[in-house]
């Protein structure tokens, strides 16, 4: 049975909360920060950031953008710990959660708080990259972003992105267990879905995507969070199950290049830079399936989940993910 939130029906006025994870650097920081300060037709919100520690020139992002809640913990680096810590600090009605290297459009508020409606449990909508981006750079956004590349449609969606979502505050305190320490995206948005309505895209939502990493890096990182989703799908689920995931894995690389290739095909732009970006394409997708295929065998995440190094000033040390 599917629950409903009074924040859908309540004629009140919600109060909006928007947490950045800051995982790039202090540049993506400021123009996620800008995108901001730059959101119309909505009433004031609260912006609060956690970043990653080993990040330079944060404090000095901080004192341009003084309405930021601006916070870290040594402790805290990996993006599960970073949106775990910034949805914890977030007490309004409703909190959209994204990431610094993602700059919203200027209705980017407006347009989540408009798609907001009983049966919906989570909102999300529309990601895009920026101009000239590599191959490589088109490659790494398909991999993770293809299923939110215009053109979407609104409506029901199998999935959302923590880059740019919104949710209910008293849904999440609802299912608060799951998620106080690692906000598995994969596993919070199955249970907010069982309990309380659809992942619902929106088209009117868009979020540009500035990240651009090394191909080798790119692989790494997407190795880690294929395993870390494997890891996360089997976690509830009987052994019989499990092993069926397991089996089934030898056919993902079809399976995730059919879904891509059948994306690409809705616009010429998509087509012709899923061409150009075929190669690394490949290369990332056998490289999440590998990593999905042992979260299923393993029952386990990566020993050490830390993002792939930006390829631009604001990072002082080369991380990895370990298996």
């Amino acid at each position: 049975m599917i629950d409903r939130a009074p924040a859908h029906t309540s004629n009140r006025v919600p109060s909006v909360s928007v947490a950045v994870v800051c995982i790039c650097g202090s540049e993506h920081l400021t123009r996620c920060l800008e995108g901001l300060r730059r959101q119309e037709g909505v009433r004031p919100f609260r912006v609060i950031v956690c970043y990653d520690p080993s990040l330079e020139g944060i404090d000095e992002v901080a004192r341009r953008f003084p309405e930021a809640i601006v916070s870290s913990h040594p402790a805290e680096r990996t993006p599960l710990e970073l949106s775990a810590a910034a949805v914890r600090l977030c007490e309004s009605d409703v909190l959209l959660l994204t990431e610094d290297h993602c700059i919203p459009s200027a209705n980017w508020v407006h347009a989540m708080l408009a798609a907001r409606a009983p049966g919906r449990a989570v909102i999300g909508g529309r990601i895009e990259i920026r101009s000239g981006a590599s191959a490589v750079d088109w490659a790494f956004y398909y991999v993770d972003f293809f299923r939110y590349a215009a053109p979407v449609t609104n409506g029901p969606s199998p999935t959302l992105t923590v880059c740019n979502v919104a949710y209910e505050r008293a849904q999440l305190e609802a299912i608060r267990d799951l998620w106080s320490t690692s906000f598995e995206e994969p596993a919070v948005h199955n249970e907010l879905r069982r309990r309380f309505g659809a992942l619902w895209l929106t088209a009117e939502s868009e979020v540009t995507m500035r990240r651009s990493v090394s191909f080798a890096e790119g692989l790494r990182e997407r190795y880690a969070f294929g395993r870390i989703f494997g890891h996360t799908r089997v976690a509830r689920v009987s052994t019989s199950r499990r092993w069926m995931y397991a089996a089934l894995a030898a056919a993902l690389p079809l399976l995730l290049l059919g879904r891509m290739t059948a994306k690409a095909m809705m616009s010429s732009r998509l087509f012709v830079s899923f061409v150009r970006a075929f190669v690394p394409v490949l290369a990332l997708v056998l490289c999440w399936s590998w990593g999905e295929l042992l979260g299923y065998v393993t029952k386990r995440p990566p020993r050490r989940l830390v993002l792939a190094v930006e390829q631009s000033p604001g990072r002082s040390a080369s991380p990895r993910a370990d298996a």
